[in-house]
């Protein structure tokens, strides 16, 4: 009964790259698709919320916010690191939000593939010590 929970053991380890590399396959897929589902916020964007003072009131509005100058504006030769999205709620907005969000989820899978990959490496190296014994 244990060599038959050692040698299946065994034929799971061996098993291991093989899931792991299944499992990177998926996550670039989801990727693929999330890049396909929009547009992708750049990495440094963000939505930022802002108060505009009126006569009588004060209204909010969002801008979406680079790092860089990366947003076009209507002098063709310079850019900006604002992007002006209007209330909450506008199409700008929404899409906006959608886009961050994408970027996140992609950022998120990137850095489980990153841990896979290091799993992988350190599976190799163990799988390569016991094989020398």
């Amino acid at each position: 009964m244990v060599k038959k929970q050692r040698n299946k053991q065994k034929a799971e380890e061996i098993d291991y790259p093989n899931n792991i590399a299944k499992l990177i396959a998926i996550y670039q897929q989801q990727i693929n698709d999330i890049m396909e589902s929009g547009e992708v916020a750049s990495p440094g964007c963000w939505i930022v919320r802002y108060q505009a003072r009126g006569r009588k009131a004060s209204y909010w509005y969002y801008k979406l916010h680079s790092t860089e100058k990366i947003f076009t504006t209507r002098n063709p030769d310079i850019n900006s690191k604002y992007k002006h999205l209007g209330k909450a709620g506008s199409p700008a907005y929404l899409d906006a939000v959608a886009s961050v969000l994408r970027r996140a989820q992609i950022e998120g899978l990137e850095r489980a593939i990153q841990t896979l990959k290091s799993g992988l490496i350190d599976l190799a190296d163990e799988m390569e010590r016991t094989q020398k014994k």
